[in-house]
């Protein structure tokens, strides 16, 4: 589906370049199909990978995990918080209608103190209005009940005060004055044993007592002021933050609740009120559980009365804004939540983008496809791929290096024996612009294996420690380069910077003794090390050489443990000229090139080399002797026949030792031999070219149906494959490649014209993949298709006939 919208609007961008109007929408307009092209890779569909997938939810992750963290913890903050100011305004409500009541109590309270306090009330406590004057008894009983009616205009809608005159049995209530008849209760029992002022909780009304005197403990007298239990109900209020309010008494009994048919009951037995009885502080908030409905059971004691002021608050209700805050924050989320998804989808195609690209680009195939995933992400296979990189980066490293460290040593074997070039010696040992006075050949040979504890088959196994012991002690700035080995001998080419003769051959004694004794001491072994002349070339590094060897020749007489010097032990210093062996290779080489020009100039530096050195005649004879004797032996070897070129092949020696100068010589060996000997290998070469050529050309022309390669054809006749390719090219013109696709052209025509054959049938004859590319090929160098060429054919004959 996500390729179907994909393809679709990459065609509709393709399909509307018109609405590129500027540079910017060009560029944008560009990525967008450049962003399509990456999603329609084959084997690389975007909705296929799991990098892309594991990107994809951990950006939804971090945009989700903080929003709704934050949401949820700020919707229980703020639902915390809402509860807390709804039991909060809850309390402060409480406790306002607590101080309403209390403050109407307390008038009453005071109300009532003060009239107790008056002269009247007093003259009532000790004079018996029935015995005393009757004007003054009436007067006395018109101010009890004007201070009575007084008490009653307070606003606390009392039902009754009554003044109790125990100790003359009369009484003073709304109705008047009342002596006490015989069905009057006894109060002084329903007083009680409690003196002072009390509240006390009748069965339709609340009473505030107060015995007169207060301090009397038979009291004469006392006044009763009672308050109905609807008039303190008056006071709650029932709504949705203050929830039920009621009030109870000190002992859970409830004396007012707005539901008056709750007045009266006894709550003791509730659970609440064991852990309200347990709660130790003035007020608070307990949750309760009533009919499956959670409450705060509000409370708050009074120190007044002993009373406490209660409400049940319902969660539901004080929740019900915070629900709307749930709401709100939830839509907020969402929304949130699907901006920051559709931002993270974006950035994450625009961040996959690279990763694709690279991974395309470590991972594509010959074909054009990717290679699969295998389970793991893209990130982890290119890991993988930079890993085995690394790996194989080290690898090469240490193989350059190993290479590195046999390419040195192979510049040193070709140096001591002479093979080296002057440019390769600059290149080698002159590029860091090293400097001596002169240049000493040390070698290092083990004397003797016997009487130690070493055997013959571990001498070379001994040789490589004394290289590394030597490797050493010579510093790097006293050698050129590392000392190798050479033919059970241990080399070194020493260089001294000393100014003088006397301090180089005390500088090479002290260095000789120190190997010497420093090979006894660790390896238990006796050798002998012999020292050349010094020499201030590198090109006679060869020979110095060969004069440490033949130093060394001299313990024939001299024994063994010895360091000797060429110089002491041979101390004629005539220098016997070198044999070039390395010159006279290069003008083999350059004769069997057919290379005259550089056969003509190898010839002279040759013979420059030779007589370069002061020689008798007959010495530089022998010298031009071996180079004769070489070359034919490679005429030989070639097949050559010496005939053709001379009758007798002691003529050639014999016109050698006629000739007087070394010009001479130059041009008799460059006319007289180099150039016959070029003669005949290339007609040699040439008569071998044209018969692997015909070999060549019969394989194909019979195995033209068979799957035909170079390196069958050099496997048939003996040679390599480079090599036959290269005389193929030079004797027929043509690759041997292309001279077979040609042939196969000429059958597949002639079965075309002279056979029914199907085309897939001769392009499979003739080991083609497919019928594709040999109608592609035919198409290519015939300029038709196979059946168009077989119909013009066809065609053709029907004309003649």
């Amino acid at each position: 589906m996500a390729k179907s919208r994909f393809s679709f609007f990459g065609k509709l961008c393709l399909k509307k370049p018109v609405l590129i109007i500027d540079g910017n929408s060009k560029n944008r307009y560009d990525k967008i199909v450049d962003f399509i092209g990456l999603m329609e890779e084959p084997g690389m569909k975007l909705i296929k990978s799991n990098y892309y997938h594991k990107m994809i939810l951990f950006s939804i992750f971090l945009i989700t995990f903080p929003i709704v963290t934050v949401g949820g913890f700020s919707y229980i903050r703020a639902s915390h918080t809402i509860q807390e100011k709804v039991n909060m305004g809850s309390l402060q409500i409480l406790k306002q209608m607590q101080h309403r009541v209390e403050q109407s109590l307390r008038t009453a309270d005071n109300a009532l103190t003060q009239f107790t306090a008056s002269s009247s009330v007093a003259k009532l406590l000790t004079n018996d209005v029935r015995e005393v004057h009757r004007s003054s008894s009436i007067q006395m009983i018109e101010e009890l009940q004007e201070g009575l009616r007084r008490i009653q205009t307070y606003d606390l809608g009392m039902s009754d005060v009554q003044f109790i005159q125990l100790r003359y049995q009369w009484k003073m209530t709304n109705k008047g004055y009342e002596p006490f008849s015989s069905s009057e209760p006894d109060w002084r029992q329903l007083l009680g044993t409690k003196r002072g002022s009390y509240w006390n909780i009748g069965e339709n009304s609340i009473d505030l007592v107060k015995t007169l005197p207060v301090t009397a403990l038979e009291p004469p007298a006392a006044v009763i002021l009672k308050v109905p239990y609807e008039e303190i109900s008056k006071f709650l209020s029932v709504d949705a933050e203050l929830g039920k309010p009621f009030i109870m008494d000190s002992a859970y009994r409830i004396i007012a609740d707005a539901d008056s048919s709750r007045i009266g009951l006894s709550v003791a037995a509730q659970p609440y009120i064991q852990q309200l009885m347990a709660a130790k502080n003035e007020q608070g908030i307990i949750p309760i559980d009533m009919d499956g409905i959670s409450y705060n059971f509000i409370f708050s004691r009074s120190v007044y009365n002993g009373w406490t002021y209660a409400s049940y608050v319902s969660i539901e209700a004080m929740t019900r804004e915070s629900q709307a805050i749930k709401w709100f924050t939830l839509l907020v989320c969402v929304l949130v939540l699907a901006a920051g998804v559709a931002a993270s989808l974006f950035g994450t195609r625009k961040m996959y983008i690279p990763i694709l690209r690279l991974y395309q680009e470590l991972f594509t195939t010959s074909s054009g496809h990717a290679n699969p995933l295998k389970g793991k992400d893209e990130l982890q296979l290119i890991g993988e791929k930079f890993r085995a990189y690394v790996n194989t980066e080290k690898k090469m490293s240490h193989e350059l290096q190993y290479q590195r460290n046999q390419l040195q040593d192979f510049f040193m074997l070709k140096l001591f024996l002479g093979e080296a070039e002057q440019q390769e010696i600059e290149d080698k040992l002159l590029v860091n612009g090293e400097t001596w006075n002169s240049l000493r050949v040390l070698v290092v040979q083990i004397d003797t294996l016997d009487g130690t504890k070493y055997e013959e088959k571990d001498k070379d196994l001994l040789l490589f420690a004394v290289n590394n012991i030597v490797t050493e002690l010579v510093q790097a700035s006293d050698r050129l380069l590392k000392p190798i080995l050479m033919d059970q001998s241990q080399v070194n080419l020493i260089r001294s910077t000393h100014p003088t003769h006397e301090e180089a051959i005390r500088f090479t004694d002290g260095l000789a003794n120190e190997i010497q004794q420093t090979l006894k001491y660790y390896l238990h072994i006796k050798v002998s090390l012999g020292i050349s002349r010094p020499f201030n070339y590198l090109k006679g590094t060869h020979r110095a050489y060969k004069e440490a060897l033949e130093a060394l020749n001299y313990r024939i007489k001299l024994g063994n443990e010895a360091i000797l010097y060429i110089a002491d032990v041979q101390p004629n210093d005539r220098s016997l000229p070198e044999y070039p062996e390395k010159l006279k290779n290069d003008l083999i080489d350059a004769i069997k090139l057919s290379d005259r020009e550089q056969s003509y100039r190898l010839l002279q530096q040759f013979s420059h080399e030779v007589f370069s050195v002061q020689l008798s005649h007959r010495e530089y004879q022998i010298m031009m002797i071996g180079l004769l004797t070489d070359l034919l032996r490679v005429l030989q070897e070639s097949g050559g026949l010496l005939q053709s070129l001379y009758e007798e092949e002691k003529s050639l020696f014999d016109r050698l030792f006629e000739l007087q100068t070394s010009n001479e010589i130059v041009e008799w060996f460059f006319h007289s031999i180099i150039v016959p000997s070029i003669r005949l290998l290339e007609e040699q070469r040439s008569k071998q070219y044209l018969r692997i050529s015909e070999e060549m050309i019969s394989m194909v022309h019979s195995d033209y149906d068979k799957n035909l390669t170079i390196e069958m054809c050099a496997f048939r006749i003996n040679y390599h494959p480079d090599y036959i390719r290269h005389v193929f090219r030079k004797e027929v013109g043509t690759p041997f490649g292309e001279y077979l696709a040609q042939y196969r052209l000429q059958i597949a025509k002639k079965w075309l014209t002279e056979t029914n054959m199907k085309i897939a049938e001769i392009a499979e004859k003739l080991q083609y993949n497919n019928s594709q590319n040999f109608i592609r090929y035919f198409r290519k160098m015939e300029g038709m298709t196979p059946g168009q060429y077989r119909n013009t054919t066809d065609n053709g004959a029907a004309d003649l006939h």
